[in-house]
């Protein structure tokens, strides 16, 4: 039978009769109320000078107070008054409803002062001693065994009302500690299922990453070795176009070659013509070959201009490739780099996949501590 089960039973129980409490033990009671209740503000004031004696309780009435917004003296008066019309129903002998909800009012006013159960038996204590002390005095009168047994039973309630204080305090720590441990198992169970849940979307969100993080290093080293590819090839042109124009080079220089044997060509035509004038007829025929040698060196010379402006226009077109190229080569660094700089980041990505793969397991970990320390705790 658990702790439940047996509370909701003894919660069904005739505690009056439980204690044995009946209608002869209630005639005494209405026998003795005018007597008891005369001394009641003596009793009270017993009571109250006990309880003030230790700084606990005078801390606890001050918090109370405080609270409240009242003194301690109109607290204790109103604890006082409340306490005379519960003894009223209680020297009445009937153990009714009324009688149980006035007790449990006390009860009430208590636990708002923070007084726990254990407290308020051992303190009650002093107001039992009172009350039988007179009942002594009211049969016994000057009897010479009063003191002696006044004594007696002075010491048998005092310690019978220790050791039910010290058995409650068990009760209510026993209770605490089902409670706390009922309370702890709902949230330790709620916690473990809402962190597996959470761990399982985290871990999956996780693995997924890693994927795609492996897939963007992949790809990554492709685009490395296509830039590399690349570069080498840019490389290669550049090379080529730099053959290119050391040729176009050799080129112009040879044109310039022929430009000065065509001029000078011209020259010799000129001077040949001008001896074949000067030999009359018989310098005709020379005349003819020289005027075909001026006319070559015309169509020489046109010829070296237009591979003059070819060859710029090469020259040109070279210069352009060349610096296309070279943007191609900074781009292609750029895009290098780029990747290189994205390489630096997937690794932090990765490194922080593993950091939270760890803390993953660390949380888990931490769930299971607190299953353990819960299960300790129940041992104990």
């Amino acid at each position: 039978m658990n702790r439940n089960s047996e509370l909701a039973t003894s919660s069904e129980l005739d505690l009056a009769k439980l204690a044995g409490f009946g209608m002869s033990d209630a005639k005494r009671l209405r026998e003795l109320k005018l007597f008891l209740t005369s001394h009641q503000q003596n009793i009270m004031s017993s009571f109250h000078e006990r309880v003030l004696s230790f700084p606990f309780f005078v801390d606890m009435l001050e918090t109370s107070c405080a609270r409240d917004k009242i003194s301690v003296t109109q607290l204790i008066d109103h604890i006082s008054t409340t306490q005379f019309q519960h003894w009223e129903k209680f020297f009445g002998g009937i153990a009714d409803k009324a009688f149980e909800e006035s007790a449990r009012k006390i009860g009430v006013a208590h636990a708002r002062c923070a007084l726990t159960s254990d407290l308020h038996v051992a303190s009650s204590a002093v107001l039992l001693e009172n009350f039988i002390e007179l009942i002594l005095e009211y049969h016994l009168d000057d009897d010479a065994r009063l003191e002696s047994i006044k004594s007696s039973a002075s010491a048998m309630i005092r310690l019978f009302f220790l050791d039910l204080s010290y058995a409650i305090s068990a009760y209510d720590t026993a209770a605490a500690g089902d409670i706390f441990r009922q309370l702890s198992e709902r949230l330790l169970n709620t916690f473990e299922q809402e962190v597996a849940s959470d761990l399982q979307a985290m871990s999956t969100a996780a693995e997924e990453l890693d994927a795609t993080i492996k897939k963007n290093v992949e790809l990554n080293k492709d685009n490395t070795l296509r830039c590399h590819d690349t570069v080498s090839n840019i490389e290669d042109l550049a090379k080529a176009l730099a053959d290119l124009s050391s040729i176009t080079r050799h080129v112009e220089n040879f044109v310039r070659v022929i430009r000065e044997v065509s001029h000078k060509t011209k020259l010799l035509a000129l001077n040949a013509a001008i001896e074949a004038a000067r030999s009359g007829e018989y310098g005709r025929g020379f005349n003819v070959v020289a005027s075909e040698v001026k006319l070559l060196a015309n169509e020489a010379e046109d010829a070296t201009r237009e591979i003059t402006r070819q060859a710029n226009d090469i020259q040109a077109a070279i210069s352009k490739a060349v610096k296309q190229v070279n943007d191609s080569q900074k781009l292609v660094q750029a895009i290098d780099n780029g990747v290189a700089t994205e390489n630096e980041a997937i690794r932090h990505q990765s490194v922080a996949v593993g950091e939270i793969s760890t803390n993953l397991t660390a949380v888990a970990e931490k769930a299971r501590g607190l299953r353990g320390r819960l299960e300790r705790l129940e041992v104990a």
